[in-house]
Parts: C-alpha cells; sequence; structure tokens
C-alpha cells in the first residue's frame, strides 16, 4: 500500500507540474513558433498551424491533468476499484482522441503534427485497454463486496 501511495504522488506532482510547464510555454509559444519558423524556414501557414494547434491542445491537455489530478488523489486514498475512477479514466481517452484529432486537422498545414496524431490514437487505444481492465476489476470487487 505504502508503495502504490508513494506512486500516486510521484504521478500527482509530475501532472501538476507538467501543467505548470504547459502555462508557461503558453505564454513563450508564439516566440518559440518564430524561432522555429526562422530555423527550419517554415511558412506562416506552417507557423499558424503549430501556434493553433498548441492553443487547441491545451484544452483537452489541460481536462486531462485535472482528470488525472482527481484520479491520484483517490489512488493515494487507497478508493482503487471504483466506478468513479473508471469513468476519470474513460475521459482521458475522450481527452487523447481530442488532441489526436486537433493534431489531425492542423497537419494539413504542418504534416510533422502527424506523428503526434498517431502517437495519441495509439495512447487512445493503450487507455482503452487500462479502462476495460479497471472496469472488470472494479465489477469483480462490487461483486466479491457482496458475497458473504
Amino acid at each position: 500500500m505504502q508503495q502504490t501511495y508513494r506512486s500516486a504522488t510521484a504521478c500527482l506532482w509530475a501532472s501538476r507540474a507538467v501543467a505548470g510547464l504547459l502555462g508557461v510555454l503558453a505564454a513563450l509559444m508564439p516566440r518559440a513558433v518564430r524561432w522555429y519558423g526562422q530555423l527550419r524556414l517554415l511558412s506562416s501557414a506552417g507557423q499558424r498551424a503549430i501556434l493553433a494547434g498548441y492553443y487547441l491542445c491545451l484544452i483537452p491537455t489541460g481536462l486531462a491533468l485535472l482528470e488525472l489530478d482527481r484520479l491520484m488523489r483517490r489512488i493515494r486514498q487507497g478508493e482503487v476499484f471504483l466506478q468513479d475512477n473508471v469513468r476519470r479514466i474513460r475521459r482521458l481517452i475522450w481527452n487523447c482522441a481530442a488532441v489526436s484529432l486537433i493534431c489531425l486537422a492542423c497537419a494539413r498545414l504542418y504534416p510533422p503534427l502527424l506523428f503526434v496524431t498517431i502517437i495519441m490514437a495509439f495512447l487512445c487505444l493503450v487507455i482503452a485497454v487500462v479502462a476495460s481492465i479497471m472496469d472488470a476489476a472494479t465489477r469483480l470487487r462490487e461483486e466479491n463486496d457482496l458475497t458473504i
């Protein structure tokens, strides 16, 4: 149980650090994209695609980090196999899918974003498997709770 608590705490702090980093990057992104555009001789349309994709992806990413924060706090409390946790994991799937679709749309103007699209689509599948396993484990726990 102590190891689970430590792992959940580490994940909690890491997700909060990522959220802070995303906030800092949101402020620095226009300057960073201009620099990258000059470095790679990127068209203004490509630069706009990167900026639009980043800012649009901030919304589902922020929501995913919020769900992850709530999930890790529950796990730290020892409340692991709950339907509420399964719902939180399924929301992570939808957030990953949203990022994948946003990157797919922006990839028309900046094709390397297709790699992010593929990675996020694969991550959706992995999280869906975890959600299914968690759902089955939750149902087993509920069934065992009813057994005398």
